[in-house]
């Protein structure tokens, strides 16, 4: 009975190891080079008032969805960070910053 499982796992783990190595085998070509993140977006989603750029999204119509208008974030709307640093009162320093921007 014991030498039927042992073979039988033996078997699973021989197909699976070569059903594993076919999964990167794909026709066509390459949509693009390759893919930068940097960091996550659902947390960070970048503020750069602060530098001399083109790219400034300060003025409407971003922010729409925020109460005191664009705060210059790439983003419509509070993250997830956002919602549980207003959550967790009282907070000083631990605060997101959109908290943070609506206190002064």
């Amino acid at each position: 009975m014991v030498a039927r499982e042992m073979k039988l796992q033996w078997i699973v783990l021989a197909l699976f190891m070569v059903l594993s190595k076919w999964q990167h085998c794909a026709a066509g070509d390459q949509l693009v080079p390759c893919y930068f993140i940097f960091g996550d977006s659902l947390a960070d989603n970048g503020n750069n008032n602060n530098l001399q750029t083109l790219a400034k999204v300060d003025y409407a119509p971003y922010g729409v969805d925020f109460s005191h208008g664009p705060t210059g974030r790439f983003c419509n709307g509070r993250t997830i960070v956002d919602i549980i640093g207003t959550s967790n009162r009282p907070c000083n320093e631990s605060c997101s910053s959109f908290f943070l921007f609506l206190v002064k």
